[in-house]
């Protein structure tokens, strides 16, 4: 019995040991930098003898992150919300419900509807898209040997780009329920554009067999800040890591499954500080500017995705997500 007793000790005490003690943790000082302000959010308010519903978003325009809070007059025992067809995951709180959804950056400017059902109601809120300006690069972009195809079309970095695919796949599937307890952190301690989000850019690419250089153009998925290398990266919300590795295009990566459907990555870092199965906080140190990868100099690729929609990782800052 004595021995049982000290093997279950034994088992406890590694089990300790071996869980990362968020209290010793690297947290920002501040949620945002001195040079980044944030402007109240647009909001779209319905109350009627059945439900109070708010929905916040820094604009109702293409590429933005949305936030909606639902109250019920009454106990329901169902309720759903839809943007247009897409179902919004929520969370059941003391105060009522709430979740979060992303217009897509293509989604053409009209009005569109937020539909809420409950037991017995159904409301359906108007939501004027706006459009957003999504610059387009007019200068080829060069990135040395990932520009040259002789060397991203030999099989062992075509080996390499299909295991890294798997991998981020593997983590973009994952599921769990909603983390989110903080509100947002800026990601750097510092504010300055690099290359904007949704941004159509051109790559080069040289086919030495041709002798011929071509331009492909792509969407840039997310939003690149200026940092200098070894600068402090922080999550922007709070999650479990699901991914955090070096992968071929994105270099030193770190994917954070905030539940519900919303996942932010932080891409081409110096080196990490979290591994995959880490529990962070929003604010809390995850790794360190870098420029590993397809990249052309130390800089942070920041990236948010809400139920598969792409939406600005910045508007996602000037949401009043309530506990």
């Amino acid at each position: 019995m004595k021995m049982q007793v000290t093997v279950i000790i034994m088992v406890c005490c590694v089990a300790i040991s071996c869980a990362r003690d968020i209290t010793k943790v690297t947290i920002a000082k501040k949620p945002l930098p001195d040079n980044f302000t944030v402007a109240q959010p647009e909001k779209i308010a319905v109350t009627n003898d059945a439900v109070t519903c708010t929905i916040y978003a820094k604009r109702f325009a293409q590429g933005n992150v949305a936030y909606c809070e639902i109250i019920p007059a009454r106990d329901v025992k169902s309720l759903s919300v839809k943007f247009i067809d897409t179902e919004i995951v929520l969370s059941k709180k003391k105060w009522g419900y709430r979740g979060f959804f992303a217009i897509d950056p293509d989604l053409k400017p009209g009005v569109y509807h937020c539909a809420i059902h409950g037991d017995t109601f159904h409301i359906e809120i108007p939501v004027t898209i706006k459009r957003s300006f999504f610059p387009v690069s007019v200068i080829p972009m060069e990135f040395d040997k990932f520009s040259q195809k002789d060397y991203i079309e030999t099989p062992e970095v075509k080996q390499f780009i299909a295991e890294c695919t798997k991998k981020k796949q593997k983590a973009f599937a994952t599921r769990f329920d909603d983390c989110i307890q903080s509100p947002p952190y800026y990601p750097l301690n510092t504010h300055a554009i690099n290359s904007a989000f949704w941004a159509k850019r051109r790559y080069l690419l040289y086919d030495s067999s041709t002798k011929k250089r071509q331009t492909v153009t792509r969407i840039h998925r997310g939003i690149d800040l200026n940092g200098n290398s070894g600068e402090p990266v922080y999550a922007v919300l709070d999650g479990i890591v699901v991914l955090a590795d070096k992968l071929f295009y994105e270099g030193n990566m770190v994917i954070i499954n905030h539940g519900n459907g919303i996942f932010s990555y932080y891409m081409h870092m110096e080196k990490l500080m979290v591994s995959s199965g880490d529990r962070v906080v929003a604010g809390q140190l995850i790794g360190a500017v870098g420029s590993t990868g397809m990249s052309t100099g130390p800089h942070l690729h920041v990236s948010l995705m809400v139920h598969g929609v792409q939406a600005n990782p910045l508007s996602l800052l000037v949401l009043p997500i309530k506990k």
